[in-house]
């Protein structure tokens, strides 16, 4: 699927923003050492500041995970004006999910062993898969979609599978163009549109033998 171009905003360096050169930091610590194995004092070290600046952002690690999502969060979401209704609820989804993995693609070595080491600590996985939701959420709400209720729930569910799934293919795609990725995310989006009209297809022909039993 081709891609819509992106518009470039100016922003400023990451020297210049204390908290992006702690999150830098952290990646490029991240992939040396191995996540299970970074220190704040270690990301301190790389980030060239004092250890109590970088505690002042992120006491800990799982801070320190909050603050890297919230940055790929607004890396997806921040360059959205509106709702744009000329596109496709599958190419708006398609979109903002993508600005997701360029975000990631910055710091894919650091990702990379962050994913391995959050994969063997149950409690940084839970916390993740639960700000994921969060995350998510916002997504639908930038598509367009309403979030609302049990529909808005499995809807939530639904893109939350589509995600990771193109996530698997992120983590072994190593072109410079994310072919497979998109390729997967393309696939599973069209997976999930397929799913979601199957069922409210379903939906309206229960309702129409509900209201006119004898109809058939």
């Amino acid at each position: 699927m081709a891609r819509k171009p992106q518009s470039r905003k100016s922003k400023p360096a990451a020297g210049s923003d204390p908290l992006m050169r702690i999150l830098s930091a952290a990646m490029d610590e991240a992939a040396a050492v191995g996540w299970s194995h970074l220190s704040l004092e270690g990301v301190a070290k790389r980030a060239r500041m004092k250890l109590g600046d970088v505690l002042t952002h992120s006491p800990t690690k799982a801070h320190l995970l909050a603050r890297f999502a919230n940055h790929i969060d607004a890396a997806a979401l921040s360059p959205v004006d509106a709702v744009d209704h000329t596109q496709s609820v599958k190419d708006r989804l398609f979109d903002l999910l993508m600005r997701r993995f360029d975000a990631l693609q910055k710091h894919r070595n650091g990702i990379i062993a962050l994913m391995k080491g959050v994969a063997r600590d149950p409690a940084e996985a839970a916390m993740l898969l639960a700000r994921l939701s969060r995350s998510m959420t916002a997504t639908l709400s930038a598509a367009g979609l309403s979030p609302h209720g049990l529909m808005g729930c499995a809807q939530m569910m639904g893109l939350k599978a589509v995600y990771l799934s193109a996530l698997r293919a992120w983590r072994v795609d190593e072109s410079s163009d994310m072919a497979k990725t998109m390729a997967a995310l393309d696939k599973a989006l069209g997976f999930a549109e397929r799913a979601a009209n199957f069922a409210s297809m379903r939906g309206r022909k229960r309702d129409t033998a509900e209201t006119h039993p004898n109809s058939a």
